[in-house]
């Protein structure tokens, strides 16, 4: 028996791939199944074609499969998926801590009481209920409200700040900072962007999209070509409209806030801002916290591991984390073979013991 702790896409994606090969499980979620992209606004946009990011190839062909999919379509695709599990599916019941006992052997403290024992146990906890914040992190008298973009579950909670004193501060560069700026502009709001290093820009354009387009069949050919490929991959901000905006000087770039006072945001440069709101879209860190604080991590933030495996905690697995297998790991589009490749592992387990 197996114990899968998380489920969005990786624990579903998991589970899925475990039942194929017939290996019984209990897949442990805090929340609803798939809490991530309920939490996540609707009309969010996924940055990558749908037949990259889907679970099956069954549902690569619903519809057009190099659309880009909004957050609300690719969460009916989980729930889908989940539908057609056969496992031991709890929601609402947090994991409080990853125990082992002598033999090896792994037990669950939940909030519905303790579960075990299992052969193994896989973090599926990805990142997104682990916001993460600027280092160090601005000094505030709370006089403008500042919040992480994970709060945001519908962007209709952008609108009050349309009256606000003064425009709302995004801190960050990357898509998320991109893909607020477009849906604050939309609402007639202003914005300014506070940042730490200069924009990178996805290219934009009729050529840019068909390059786009190629660039994911042949990432897939040089994941089979040179397995197990590393390397740093963050999604940049979106060109287009979002460049537009920047370049004709319609959203102010700052640099980093120092602190928020009086109704102001204090930049690092001294130059003040009377603010309506900061939104901080800095990203998400992994969350381990029901792994040993001692274990090592790699230079992508992901504990050591060998074959998916924790270093010095045998039978404790990972999936879905930074550059795991390979630079795909973290995203939508490597998740769904690196669950086939660790069910494979759990399987080969189960039969030798």
């Amino acid at each position: 028996m197996i114990a899968i702790i998380g489920g969005g896409p990786a624990g579903i994606a998991l589970a899925g791939a475990l039942d194929r090969l017939g290996v019984a499980y209990d897949l442990f979620e805090t929340h609803r199944l798939g809490a991530t992209w309920r939490a996540a606004p609707p009309d969010l946009r996924v940055l990558s074609p749908w037949w990259t990011n889907v679970l099956s190839a069954r549902e690569a062909l619903r519809g057009d499969p190099f659309r880009k999919p909004q957050a609300g379509e690719y969460l009916a695709h989980l729930l889908r998926m989940a539908d057609r599990l056969r496992g031991n599916l709890r929601e609402s019941c947090k994991v409080e801590a990853l125990n082992k006992d002598a033999n090896g052997a792994c037990w669950l403290d939940t909030q519905q009481g303790r579960f075990g024992p299992y052969s193994a146990a896989v973090l599926a906890t990805g990142y997104f209920f682990a916001p993460l914040r600027p280092s160090p992190a601005p000094i505030s008298d709370d006089s403008i409200q500042m919040l992480h973009a994970s709060q945001i579950s519908d962007y209709s909670q952008l609108e009050p700040f349309r009256v606000g004193p003064g425009p709302v501060v995004i801190v960050g560069r990357r898509v998320t900072a991109g893909q607020l700026l477009l849906e604050l502009d939309k609402r007639g709001i202003a914005c300014a962007l506070s940042l730490r290093s200069p924009i990178e820009y996805r290219r934009h354009g009729r050529i840019a999209e068909l390059r786009e387009t190629a660039y994911f069949f042949w990432e897939e050919l040089q994941a089979r070509l040179r397995p197990g490929l590393k390397r740093p991959s963050y999604p940049v901000m979106d060109g287009g409209r979002t460049r537009e905006l920047i370049d004709n000087a319609q959203v102010t770039l700052w640099p980093m806030i120092e602190r928020i006072e009086n109704g102001e945001v204090v930049f690092d440069d001294g130059r003040r801002l009377h603010a309506s709101a900061v939104v901080l879209a800095t990203g998400y860190h992994a969350m381990l916290d029901l792994l040993p604080a001692s274990i090592p991590q790699d230079v992508f933030g992901t504990p050591l591991n060998r074959a998916f495996e924790v270093e010095n905690f045998d039978n404790v697995f990972l999936l879905g984390f930074d550059n795991l297998y390979d630079h795909r790991s973290r995203y939508l589009r490597g998740i769904r073979f690196d669950a086939v490749r660790l069910a494979r592992i759990l399987a080969s387990r189960a039969t030798a013991a």
